[in-house]
């Protein structure tokens, strides 16, 4: 069966799938990214974690994926791999979806609607109606759905490491902290969902469980209560240096924002019970990261 009957101008429906699949996999900006960069020419991994500015070992696990779909081929020469694009038109395509991409950050549709530049300049993503709020949530980080952390990437003398803190949309759900004790020391080897701090918040304690497995290199000696409640985009609890595919689970601010404005926190029954101090709906399920005392 032809993938495309000129008789009939009938597209096979497996082309749809097929089409699907492709965009499933360069549904993660550093996929889009190297493709980009091997449009210029083939390349090693290590060159390519240089120009993209990441670890090698995340570029290999991208490559792979993109590898496995087709959408690169390699030649070795020695002992270097070196990698191509397989298909130049699959790039072309990319070009024409960032140009339209550009078209709506100039006029501020469709998606760039949903970001928005803070003061600085900043990208930040929107999330509307949360609580009965609004919330910019910064582009330059991650974050974790289950447990409302922002997770940030740092490289220092430490190598490649992480920075975790409560989210701007975590503390409102908490209704702000009151006292705030973390627990990981330096050198602490931590694993998921360990306890790496305690608070008590104006409903009830909390324990704060870590989104990430890695070794612990220091706990923020200025992470008070006050601190988080009043700037929790920049506060963070504790520095990791994280095991490999760290990212893999979290989201990017957009995908975050999306997530949180489609549970009850979005709706106006939880921003009535938030102006009355109550419990807005199914908090544990959308806070499942944080045990209560």
């Amino acid at each position: 069966m032809a993938l495309f009957d000129s008789a009939e101008r009938r597209i096979d429906p497996r082309l749809y799938e097929m089409h699907a699949e492709v965009c499933k996999t360069l549904a993660h900006p550093l996929r889009v990214e190297l493709m980009k960069v091997l449009s210029d020419g083939e390349r090693r991994v290590n060159d390519l974690a240089e120009m993209v500015g990441t670890r090698q070992p995340l570029v290999s696990q991208h490559l792979a994926v993109l590898r496995h779909l087709g959408l690169v081929r390699t030649r070795r020469d020695g002992n270097e791999i070196y990698y191509r694009v397989a298909y130049p038109k699959m790039v072309q395509a990319c070009d024409l979806l960032r140009e339209v991409l550009q078209e709506q950050l100039r006029t501020g549709d469709g998606l760039a609607a949903r970001w928005a530049k803070d003061d600085k300049g900043e990208i930040m993503a929107k999330l509307e109606g949360f609580l009965g709020k609004d919330f910019d949530l910064p582009g330059d980080r991650l974050y974790d759905g289950a447990r409302q952390y922002w997770v940030k990437s740092e490289t220092g003398a430490d190598g490649d490491t992480v920075v975790v803190g409560v989210s701007e949309p975590g503390v409102a759900l908490m209704g702000g902290l009151i006292e705030l004790e973390v627990f990981p020391e330096a050198g602490e080897e931590l694993v998921v969902d360990q306890e790496i701090a305690f608070a008590t918040t104006k409903k009830n304690m909390k324990y704060f469980l870590s989104p990430l497995a890695g070794q612990a290199l220091e706990a923020n000696p200025e992470a008070t209560a006050a601190a988080v409640n009043e700037n929790p985009q920049e506060t963070w609890l504790v520095k990791i240096r994280p095991t490999e595919g760290w990212e893999a689970q979290l989201l990017d601010a957009e995908a975050y924002a999306r997530r949180l404005g489609g549970t009850e926190h979005a709706t106006p029954a939880a921003a009535e019970a938030a102006k009355t101090g109550k419990s807005s709906p199914t908090c544990k399920s959308v806070y499942s990261g944080i045990k209560e005392g």
